[in-house]
């Protein structure tokens, strides 16, 4: 790794941003034990003061997450894209109260109804891993609409190199028939990076917590405590960053 590529763990005495906390109804279904990574997540999204600025969600699904990033900023002009554009009465009353948000259908790999270095923030949840297939048309995509300084944020994605998680992933993608599934490595991180990125941070989590994770859920004091240790086990002992389980990517141009 170089300078313009660091790996971090999650601290858990740093303070969490208060506005990262209010958007956690966007965790949806994800297990609670990874609360602090979403925490840390969507802190990255509101890094930037997004009011009077552009920002485009790709891969968003039912949009809870746009919903909430522009109740944060409702000066922001916030589009959610997916294949499928959210709908339903929940979506049409956040459009009625927000002017500056909005759905469309798309694809990720199309972003060609946008011009060129008009978004200060892309982002996806739970998106990158889907999208790994073609990383170099991903990053061509994003880098054309981003502004220089522009950031690309992705949430929650599985890392591949800790061989016990990726077994589990295995036998739980077999049993599900989950396709479009896969981990992710340090080294696509920095393709994504050498494509047109100045900068690459990759925040890790769950090395004790992943396997722990069935516990952790039901059990709050475990997860923690569990949090805890790997987050000193990462700081004291740097190579088993390696091999924590999840991880946020955050790209800047």
């Amino acid at each position: 790794m170089d300078k313009h590529m660091s790996l971090e763990p999650y601290h858990p005495n740093a303070g969490a941003d208060p506005r990262a906390e209010a958007m956690l109804p966007a965790v949806g279904g994800f297990p609670p034990s990874d609360r602090s990574l979403f925490v840390a997540g969507y802190g990255e999204l509101c890094r930037i003061d997004l009011r009077g600025k552009r920002a485009l969600e790709i891969c968003g699904g039912f949009g809870k997450l746009a919903g909430l990033l522009a109740e944060t900023f409702p000066d922001a002009e916030v589009i959610g894209l997916d294949l499928y554009q959210a709908s339903g009465p929940a979506i049409e009353e956040q459009l009625e109260r927000l002017p500056g948000l909005s759905y469309v259908a798309g694809d990720a790999f199309d972003l060609s109804a946008y011009e060129a270095e008009s978004f200060d923030l892309v982002w996806g949840q739970a998106a990158l891993h889907h999208l790994a297939h073609d990383l170099d048309g991903l990053c061509r995509e994003v880098l054309r609409v981003l502004k220089p300084g522009g950031r690309c944020v992705f949430i929650f994605e599985p890392l591949g190199h800790n061989p016990l998680v990726a077994a589990i992933r295995a036998v739980r993608m077999a049993r599900h028939e989950l396709g479009d599934e896969s981990n992710l490595y340090f080294s696509q991180f920095e393709r994504m990076r050498d494509s047109g990125f100045d900068r690459c941070e990759v925040q890790v989590f769950n090395f004790l917590g992943y396997p722990m994770k069935a516990l952790s859920d039901r059990f709050g004091c475990i997860s923690r405590a569990a949090q805890r240790l790997d987050g000193w086990l990462f700081r004291r002992f740097p190579k088993l960053l390696r091999y924590g389980a999840n991880c946020n990517v955050i790209l800047t141009k």
